[in-house]
């Protein structure tokens, strides 16, 4: 698909982070921001969206202290589709269900808080669940950003170079794709070290309820498929077979599927393995869309992250990891598409 001029004029005037594919459009600053408690949802005065958006504000080297601002820059200018907006307010343990189905990232800290607020044990099993997945998944977009920045490089190399002779503002739709393309590595980094600065607060977070869980419920096989996960993101894998041997574990649980799927490439650095189990999961359950995620984030190249980004926007257009990989993608691809058509040559 080819990269809109919207797009490239956005990221060429110095929109940082503006994904405007498909005719999204920035929110209104008369908005409230869509993560807000007392919001339940877009303002009626201006036009839902077709597609997602985010705008992140912000420049210069990355703060500790100013991680979270990053993230809540981003966050806060999000434009969802209305039957992902449905859930922005979870009201019970289905709507959270529904959360993590999807993968809505954006929605995980009110999931995690409407699970807290029912003091009960299954909703400190669904809390303990969405603060590992969020912490997760801030790893696996910082991990999917870095490659990708890694991935097209070269490319980036060259811009700079190009662009050496183009002055401050670029005048030409080369010089402005150009440009857009380094913008979007640079913010991809900027959000790259804010994800893996504040991640760990929600492992801490999920980890701590794990705690708790194996004292207040030692036999359950959430407790056990939540104790597994911990292991897993640290890397303990002797620790993840105890504890997978110490419940009764359902065979058919999607978090054990996508546990086991990811165990020859974090176990034995075994990638292919894990992705051949990966698409496992996916035939085994489709809308397992963590799975799918952590294809792109294995992709190797430009075009096979095209490709993977593809397959994850099929399952959910609004996917945090489309909105983060695709701007520059898109800006990648139309570079290439102008190296590679015909021109006059140019002066030195």
């Amino acid at each position: 698909m080819a990269i809109r001029s919207s797009f490239v004029v956005g990221l060429a005037l110095g929109s940082l982070g503006l994904a405007a594919v498909g005719g999204c459009t920035p929110r209104p600053a008369s908005m409230p921001p869509p993560l807000a408690a007392t919001s339940p949802g877009p303002s009626s005065k201006a036009p839902a969206p077709t597609r997602p958006c985010f705008v992140v504000q912000g420049g210069g080297a990355l703060r500790e202290a100013d991680a979270k601002k990053v993230l809540a820059a981003l966050v806060k200018n999000v434009r969802l589709s209305p039957a992902d907006e449905a859930l922005r307010s979870p009201k019970s343990l289905e709507d959270v269900r529904a959360i993590v189905r999807r993968d809505l990232v954006y929605f995980y800290p009110e999931a995690a808080a409407f699970a807290r607020s029912l003091r009960t044990l299954e909703g400190k099993l669904a809390e303990a669940q969405v603060s590992l997945l969020l912490g997760d998944a801030m790893l696996v977009a910082s991990q999917a950003l870095t490659s990708q920045e890694a991935q097209v490089g070269a490319h980036v190399r060259i811009a700079r170079a190009n662009l050496a002779g183009e002055g401050a503002t670029p005048s030409t739709d080369r010089g402005r794709t150009l440009a857009g393309l380094v913008r979007a590595v640079e913010e991809g980094s900027t959000l790259a070290d804010a994800l893996g600065v504040v991640a760990p607060e929600y492992v801490a977070r999920g980890a701590e309820l794990v705690r708790e869980l194996m004292r207040e419920a030692p036999n359950h096989p959430r407790t056990a498929l939540l104790r597994a996960e911990v292991h897993r993101m640290r890397g303990e894998w002797a620790e993840v077979d105890v504890a997978l041997a110490s419940a009764d574990v359902p065979e058919r649980a999607p978090a054990l599927c996508y546990l086991k799927a990811m165990e020859p490439l974090e176990r034995r650095r075994d990638a292919r393995a894990s992705a051949l189990a990966l698409r496992g999961c996916l035939k085994t359950y489709p809308k397992l869309t963590r799975a799918q995620a952590a294809l792109v984030m294995m992709a190797q190249g430009p075009e096979r992250g095209a490709r993977e980004i593809a397959r994850l926007r099929k399952m959910d257009e609004d996917h945090y990891l489309v909105l983060l990989l695709e701007p520059t993608l898109a800006a990648d691809r139309e570079l290439v598409r102008i190296m590679t058509s015909a021109e006059a040559p140019r002066e030195p």
